[in-house]
């Protein structure tokens, strides 16, 4: 690429921004790195591979490479996706850098030697509606870029709460409960669990972040050699008379064993 000064700012500018890109620890320095190593310079690659200088204006030119670069981001994405270590930031940082280089020691050789060419000029005078539609492009890609870096709330996302309950292998007279809280905010539970009919159940106070589970085991009365059917039973807090989840099972009989004489 020696004579050729755009493709080697392009080389090396691929290589700086993935390094900041995979190293800083500041989000916002990382950002901006990312922005022409996505948005920008994997498109100016290829559409250096594909065209000559002489063949399109620069206003053109910076025009294809955003778009080439949003096309190379999603066929890129299709093919990390395949290999085990799928999407990360290093991955993607190599990935871009290589096809830059690439593409970029391609339109080199296409090139020729400078003698052999025109030199590139860059200077140009652009309308009012080319430089707003520029500028428009730029921060629709700069926006895009950090909205996709930020979660945003699921305001109409329905959650739900999962209630379980098995026989605790720690002890053959007991159960196991487990409250599971997939919804989108905090929730809190009252928890009874009882033999159906048979006893004053027994009442917990539960409160869950998104994706925090409980588990209690609680011991179960029953008689010698007879099966128990234990009922959880999960409220709302903020509906405590309004039956949410129920679960039940089937205790297994007591093994009894016959007395010696």
């Amino acid at each position: 690429m020696r004579g050729h000064r755009d493709l080697q700012w392009a080389s090396a500018g691929a290589v700086i921004c993935a390094v900041v890109a995979v190293l800083v620890p500041w989000e916002i320095v990382r950002v901006i790195a990312a922005v022409p190593l996505t948005l920008f310079l994997p498109g100016y690659a290829v559409a250096s591979v594909c065209f000559t200088p002489r063949e399109l204006a620069p206003p053109k030119l910076w025009t294809l490479s955003v778009g080439v670069s949003l096309m190379l981001l999603a066929l890129g994405a299709l093919l990390l996706n395949v290999f085990p270590f799928g999407l990360t930031t290093l991955s993607w940082a190599v990935l871009l850098v290589l096809v830059v280089v690439a593409c970029c020691r391609a339109a080199a050789l296409r090139r020729g030697r400078p003698g052999q060419r025109r030199s590139l000029r860059l200077s140009w005078r652009p309308s009012s509606l080319g430089a707003g539609l520029v500028a428009l492009a730029v921060v629709i890609s700069i926006g895009a870029l950090v909205l996709a870096q930020r979660p945003l709330p699921a305001g109409n996302a329905v959650g739900f709460t999962a209630l379980w309950m098995l026989p605790a292998t720690s002890q053959e007279t007991g159960v196991v409960v487990g409250v599971l809280s997939s919804e989108q905010d905090p929730k809190a539970y009252i928890l009874e669990v009882a033999r159906a009919g048979k006893e004053r159940p027994k009442t917990y106070r539960v409160s869950l972040d998104p994706g925090e589970e409980k588990t209690f085991e609680i011991p179960v009365s029953r008689r010698p050699g007879g099966r128990a059917h234990v009922v959880a039973s999960l409220y709302l807090t903020s509906q405590p008379r309004r039956l949410y989840r129920r679960v039940s099972t089937w205790l297994p009989r007591q093994k009894t064993f016959p007395q010696s004489p």
